[in-house]
């Protein structure tokens, strides 16, 4: 098997664990966004390091997917303090704008899922600058950033729900309304569903076992579709 890949066993598990998910999700999903004054947006580590990690995003990432992972910044930083999670801001600001540098990427040999791929890029940046222990923090978080289960490490379960909150909507409701509305006008969702739509698709082709892959088949257009947020 392919880095990232599924098993048989594991790729119906994931998508079983999709389908009751987008099913619980669908009441919160049909309500309106919410809204409210705008409030402070939180701002990115101050260390070369960070510097560094933006840099590669916005040479690497498309516009959108650049967007969405400045979104995925500030709804990490929400769920650490809802969750009640101690996070490390530089790890966490590296797994929130790296998690998708391999989104839609050519077929690898010896990668099975777009997330490994990435995942693998993103440490050896961390690694450069933190080592290698919190380089495999950043790596884990961004390989399953895409798998259903939430992940108990902190920094993997922030991303976990920041990417689900701003592909389908999940758990909006716990986020202040006026960091929604801060967030949604500094960094603009122009684009984005056209092009991770477009991503999805490729995935799925080229590395139909892939968790991507699978919970594409399962249907994620449909609570993609009913994302407030791309309403």
């Amino acid at each position: 098997m392919r880095a990232g890949e599924l098993d048989r066993r594991s790729r119906r598990a994931a998508a079983a664990a999709a389908l009751v998910a987008a099913f619980r999700a669908v009441p919160a999903q049909l309500r309106d966004r919410p809204t409210g004054a705008v409030v402070a947006l939180t701002p990115p580590p101050d260390s070369r390091f960070a510097r560094e990690v933006a840099e590669r995003a916005a040479d690497e990432l498309s516009g959108p997917v650049h967007q969405h992972s400045l979104r995925c910044w500030q709804w990490a930083n929400a769920f650490a303090e809802v969750d009640g999670l101690d996070v490390d801001a530089e790890q966490l600001w590296a797994a929130t704008m790296l998690h998708d540098l391999a989104l839609g990427a050519p077929d690898h040999p010896d990668y099975g899922c777009f997330a490994a791929l990435g995942a693998d890029h993103a440490a050896r940046l961390v690694a450069a600058h933190r080592g290698q222990a919190q380089a495999e923090v950043v790596r884990a978080a961004i390989a399953g950033h895409f798998h259903p289960a939430v992940p108990a490490e902190p920094v993997a379960r922030c991303l976990h729900s920041a990417v689900e909150l701003d592909v389908v909507g999940y758990r909006l409701r716990e986020v202040d309304g006026g960091l929604v509305t801060a967030t949604e006008s500094a960094h603009p969702r122009a684009g984005f569903g056209e092009v991770f739509t477009t991503a999805m698709r490729t995935e799925a082709r080229l590395r139909p076992h892939s968790s991507a892959a699978v919970l594409w088949r399962a249907g994620a257009r449909v609570p993609m579709a009913l994302n407030p947020l791309a309403r």
